[in-house]
């Protein structure tokens, strides 16, 4: 008998590398990558369907209006959700998911979702994600002492998941291994509740 599909959703600091460990993991697994839609125009690195779905407005709206988003908010002016497809699509063809968010989205998915697994993704220590996100050279002082500061949120949400994983810097494939050997251990689970959506 064919295990009962995960939802991992994976959360942790600006920095910290959630992006790497997604896709490292899903050229190893095969995991499907829930990717969320957007009425921002995309910038130059981004491509439809991979960073975001990009919608139009009047696209996304309609798309509330239809109720198609598990969840949605409104950013600095920008619509953001996840459809409700990228995660029971996957599941009904017996595909893990992996949705990527921060400690508030981390919130709003422990309410939205039963049977999901949460891992917490963490630095070495603060020096080491403040170093990671100097080293981006993509945060002003302004910027990165305001992420810096969010550090302690995410901290405080520690004890509300699942697991937490050190993506120590120069061990990636030590970091995935770790998150492939949660997922064999949970899929392996007899008394595990399949993942759905709810609300």
């Amino acid at each position: 008998m064919k295990p009962t599909p995960l939802v991992i959703v994976l959360h942790g600091p600006s920095g910290v590398g959630k992006d790497s460990v997604i896709d490292l993991l899903r050229e190893r697994t095969g995991i499907h990558r829930a990717t969320s839609s957007t009425d921002r125009a995309p910038r130059e690195d981004e491509h439809d369907g991979n960073h975001y779905h990009f919608l139009t407005r009047s696209q996304f709206e309609k798309k509330i209006r239809n109720d198609e988003f598990a969840e949605y908010a409104e950013v600095y002016g920008d619509l953001k959700g996840l459809e409700k497809r990228e995660i029971e699509g996957p599941l009904e063809r017996g595909e893990d998911v992996i949705i990527r968010t921060d400690v508030q989205g981390a919130q709003t998915w422990r309410r939205k979702l039963n049977g999901a697994v949460f891992i917490f993704l963490m630095a070495e220590d603060r020096e080491a994600l403040r170093a990671r996100l100097e080293s981006r050279g993509s945060e002003d002082a302004a910027s990165l002492s305001r992420r810096v500061a969010e550090l302690e949120a995410e901290l405080d949400d520690i004890s509300n998941n699942d697991y937490v994983v050190y993506n120590r810097h120069g061990k990636l494939e030590e970091t995935v291994a770790e998150i492939e050997e949660i997922i064999a251990s949970e899929r392996s689970r007899p008394d595990r509740q399949a993942a759905e959506l709810v609300g």
